[in-house]
């Protein structure tokens, strides 16, 4: 019968599946599923056809998916899944902020260039010393500049 070729197919798949889910980037389980995969087909398709072949590909991707869904999603219960998930997260309750309240104060406020920024530098606003950066253009030292934007610990300034 044609089990074996029908294993290495349903392997393949699953593994490839592995590469999807799990593991990041291709080769550690995508490469090797791909040959099995096509190992299998190779194998059907030289016994029984082509369209034979893509008929157990099918039935197997049928079967593969469902059982690798339930398979996945019993890992990541397991304490072997727990040890690769992350299971912590940033609370703004526990002190986490996107972008510091300082930092958000800052928009539209003006200051002037302390360093040369091309296009990061150092800025004078308001008295405080910040780290920022242009949208590209180069500005002189001395420079009157305006906050536009803040994204995270990120301040954006425009030449005036």
């Amino acid at each position: 019968m044609l089990w074996v070729p029908t294993i290495l197919i349903a392997l393949g798949i699953l593994l490839i599946f592995v590469e999807i889910l799990i593991l990041p980037g291709f080769g550690a389980a995508g490469v090797p599923g791909i040959i099995l995969f096509g190992v299998g087909i190779g194998l059907i398709w030289a016994k029984s056809g082509m369209t034979t072949a893509l008929i157990y590909a099918s039935v197997a991707l049928i079967f593969v998916i469902p059982i690798a869904i339930i398979g996945l999603s019993l890992i990541r219960e397991s304490p072997l899944g727990k040890t690769f998930i992350l299971n912590t997260a940033q609370k703004s309750e526990e002190g986490f902020h996107a972008a510091p309240q300082e930092l958000t104060e800052l928009v539209g406020k003006s200051g002037k260039a302390v360093s040369p920024l091309r296009p990061a530098g150092v800025g004078l606003i308001n008295g405080q010393r910040v780290d920022i950066v242009t949208q590209g253009e180069f500005v002189e030292p001395e420079a009157e500049i305006e906050v536009i934007q803040v994204e995270g610990s990120r301040v954006i300034v425009r030449s005036l």
